[in-house]
C-alpha cells in the first residue's frame, strides 16, 4: 500500500506541462532512461535461441513486456524450409487473392487499406512482385487474412506449433523487396514470425510516444524514422530510443503492446503474425478513442 503524500507547498507547473504531477511523471520517464542506459543489455532487443516454454516466455518477457527475437523458433517448419516463390505459386495456383495495392500512390495506404484493396489470381500476384521492382505498391497483408482464408488453405499445414499459443493460424504477409508498414503500435501483443527473406524493424518503447506525434488513432505522424524530411519535420524523434531489429527464416519477434514499430523487406518476404496467446492479450478492450 503506498502512502499518500501531501502536496508540497507552492508547487508549480514549469511551461509545457499540464500539471506539476505531469511534470513528475515526465521526470520518472527519464530517469528510468537513464537509469537503464547504464546497461548494454537493456540498449538492444534481446535475442535468445528457440525453443523456449510457454513459462519461461511469461515470466521473462509477455508479462513484463520486454521485446525479443527467439532465433530458430520456427527453423524446422515446412514454410521455412522448403518455400521458394515458384513452389509457393505451384501450391496456390490460381486462387484469387485480395491484396493492398496502389500504395505507391498514396501516402495514407496504411490508414485508408479499403480503398487499396485489390483482387488477383494467386500465382499471378506471385509473378507481379518477382518479375518487377514493384517496391510498397503491393502487398498481401494482415488485413486481407479472412478474406484469403480459402485460397491460402494449402499453405496451412506448412507451419509448426507455438508452445505459448492456441492452435489458430497467424495472418500471413506476402510482398516483395521495399514492402513498407510505416510506424504505429499494436492494440494487443503480436508474435511476427519470419517465414522467407528478411524484414529489418525499428522499435520504439511506449515511454517515447510524446516524441512521436501521435495524432491519429495507433498512428505516427512521422511515418518513417530513417527519413530525412521526417525527422527534420519532426525533430523531437532524433532524441527517442530506438532500437534497430532484422529477423531472418525462423526467427521470431515478440512484440509487445503499445510498443512502435515500423517494418520494411529487405527482400521477398513471407512471415506470419500471431495474437493468440495462451494469456490474456485483449488491451484493445479499452483503448481511448480519437476525440
Amino acid at each position: 500500500m503506498c502512502l499518500q503524500l501531501p502536496p508540497v507547498p507552492g508547487s508549480v507547473a514549469l511551461p509545457g506541462f499540464a500539471s506539476v504531477a505531469a511534470e513528475r511523471d515526465a521526470w520518472r520517464v527519464r530517469t528510468r532512461q537513464r537509469q537503464q542506459a547504464l546497461s548494454p543489455v537493456l540498449t538492444a532487443v534481446p535475442r535468445i535461441r528457440g525453443p523456449v516454454s510457454a513459462e519461461t516466455f511469461l515470466d521473462l518477457f509477455y508479462a513484463p513486456g520486454i521485446p525479443v527475437v527467439i532465433e530458430g523458433l520456427a527453423a524446422k517448419w515446412p514454410a521455412v524450409r522448403q518455400w521458394t516463390t515458384k513452389k509457393l505459386a505451384r501450391k496456390v495456383g490460381s486462387a484469387e487473392i485480395t491484396y493492398q495495392g496502389g500504395r505507391n500512390s498514396a501516402p495514407d495506404f496504411e490508414i485508408a487499406k479499403t480503398r487499396h484493396t485489390r483482387t488477383m489470381p494467386f500465382d499471378a500476384y506471385i509473378d507481379m512482385v518477382t518479375s518487377a521492382d514493384t517496391g510498397n505498391d503491393a502487398y498481401i497483408t494482415a488485413y486481407n487474412n479472412v478474406a484469403n482464408t480459402v485460397a491460402l488453405q494449402p499453405l496451412m499445414g506448412d507451419f509448426g506449433p507455438v508452445p505459448f499459443l492456441d492452435e489458430r493460424i497467424g495472418s500471413i504477409w506476402i510482398g516483395p523487396k521495399g514492402t513498407f508498414t510505416p510506424l504505429h503500435h499494436d492494440l494487443n501483443n503480436n508474435l511476427l514470425v519470419q517465414l522467407m527473406g528478411t524484414k529489418r524493424l525499428f522499435l520504439l518503447p511506449p515511454d517515447e510516444t510524446s516524441k512521436l506525434a501521435n495524432n491519429d488513432f495507433v498512428f505516427s505522424d512521422v511515418h518513417d524514422i530513417m527519413s530525412d524530411d521526417k525527422v527534420a519535420q519532426y525533430p523531437e524523434v532524433l532524441s527517442a530510443r530506438c532500437y534497430h531489429v532484422d529477423i531472418h527464416p525462423g526467427d521470431a519477434l515478440f512484440m509487445p503492446v503499445g510498443w512502435w514499430h515500423q517494418v520494411e523487406a529487405l527482400s521477398f518476404s513471407a512471415m506470419l503474425t500471431y495474437h493468440n496467446f495462451i494469456w490474456p492479450n485483449d488491451a484493445f478492450r479499452d483503448f481511448p478513442p480519437n476525440r
